[in-house]
């Protein structure tokens, strides 16, 4: 009789990293749970361009030296839209996420403005930089955001789309053979004969495997006998 530490030494013994030249190209909507087979690299800059994180007014900080002053409303800046390049004594109505015009260097959040016929007054002295976020601040082109042997989640997903990647290479999912044995066995569903119990195992160690992520070959209920055992890891080998 072997101990369970010395089973799993025998099993990972046996054990072997699957070849990279069996890794599978996937899309990335369908790569939850699967194992990255190589490196993810970012194919932009995040941000892509410099971008407000606040809903204001985009603007020169050298043009407003003191709390009140006024500046002309060139243009209105949504999100998706690429803004002209902001004039000398103007600002840019700007909103969250909005690349920030050429020219401007701060923004100013709308609390701290008020609008003033096609003007706005600023009520805060901005500092250069102000509520922008730069150019390739999170990730830099060609940088790795997720490493070979990462098992995908959510999260990871999102971060491969964020960059880019509508697939991914993964590892191909690895084959796992499900067999009881036990001449008491039975089926949930049948009526339960003297001497006998529901296979309870079966439907736990496939859920187990399922959530690792690797297919189930099953192969049911195995005659309590020393042949059918070894046939049926025969034909287990064979899948």
């Amino acid at each position: 009789m072997l101990t369970l530490e010395e089973a799993l030494a025998k099993l990972l013994g046996t054990v072997q990293a699957f070849p990279t030249t069996e890794a599978q190209t996937v899309s990335t909507f369908d790569a939850l749970g699967r194992v990255l087979a190589a490196d993810v690299h970012s194919l932009i800059d995040v941000p892509p361009a410099d971008n407000t994180s606040m809903d204001g007014y985009a603007m020169r900080a050298a043009d407003v030296p003191a709390v009140g002053t006024v500046l002309l409303v060139s243009q209105r800046i949504p999100a998706g839209v690429v803004g002209q390049p902001l004039q000398a004594g103007t600002a840019a109505r700007i909103f969250t996420g909005a690349q920030v015009p050429a020219g401007a260097d701060a923004v100013v959040m709308q609390e701290q403005c008020e609008a003033v016929e096609g003007a706005v007054r600023v009520n805060a002295v901005p500092t250069s930089g102000q509520w922008v976020r730069r150019r390739a601040e999170d990730v830099v082109a060609g940088a790795v955001v997720l490493k070979q042997g990462t098992r995908l989640t959510p999260q990871s997903l999102g971060m491969a789309a964020s960059v880019g990647a509508a697939t991914l290479k993964v590892a191909r999912r690895p084959r796992v053979a499900l067999f009881s044995t036990g001449d008491e066995l039975a089926m949930p569903g049948e009526v339960l004969q003297p001497g006998a119990i529901y296979n309870s195992n079966r439907y736990t160690l496939r859920a187990l495997i399922q959530a690792l992520g690797c297919d189930c070959t099953d192969l049911g209920i195995v005659a309590d006998r020393l042949d059918a055992t070894r046939e049926a890891l025969r034909t287990a080998a064979a899948e």
